[in-house]
């Protein structure tokens, strides 16, 4: 399992956040806590604006600086690649927090890191995680990366992966390029 990748089709997600409201209510998060967020931003100018949502949690990265960062050992990588946070070994020193480049960790009022820890119930169970579930338009999925093709895609080229290795895709359709219009004199 640890070959599979997230991916994110940034052209189908419109930023309804069921993604988020999924993992909350999975994780049973406390009101204002989320594992999992959505990420706005505007580009683009008139008449052709662009909003482009990026859904962004725990990447599970193959390069985690969260692991060597946090003191007491308290975050590790399963067999199945997912990134685990023992909550009982957590001091809430919030090294973790500073050492992720996609602020993918949290503290809970409880003063203990919480993280998306990939659903691992659930892949055990045969299914993908609960975000990528939830999503009304289907703009994420969980793929094993060789069986990955993008088709009419191109990777984001403004993800930054800080050298990480996230295991995520976020994918974008190509720009058209216009021609100019014949200006009439």
């Amino acid at each position: 399992m640890t070959d599979r990748i997230f991916v994110v089709d940034l052209a189908r997600c419109t930023g309804c956040r069921t993604c988020v409201i999924a993992c909350r209510d999975r994780a049973d998060a406390p009101d204002g806590v989320s594992l999992l967020r959505v990420e706005t931003t505007e580009a683009g100018i008139y008449p052709r604006p662009e909003l482009t949502h990026r859904v962004i949690h725990c990447f599970h990265c193959g390069r985690p600086s969260c692991v060597d960062a946090c003191p007491s050992g308290a975050i590790s990588r399963q067999s199945n690649g997912l990134m685990v946070l023992e909550a009982s070994r957590c001091t809430g020193c919030g090294t973790c927090l500073n050492s992720c480049p996609f602020d993918a960790i949290t503290l809970l009022p409880s003063g203990v890191a919480a993280m998306c820890d990939g659903c691992p119930d659930d892949i055990a169970a045969g299914w993908v995680p609960t975000c990528v579930r939830a999503c009304p338009l289907r703009a994420l999925d969980y793929v094993p990366s060789v069986e990955m093709q993008i088709g009419a895609y191109v990777p984001d080229p403004t993800f930054g992966d800080y050298g990480m290795a996230p295991r995520v895709l976020y994918l974008r359709r190509p720009k058209r390029h216009s021609s100019p219009r014949a200006q009439s004199t």
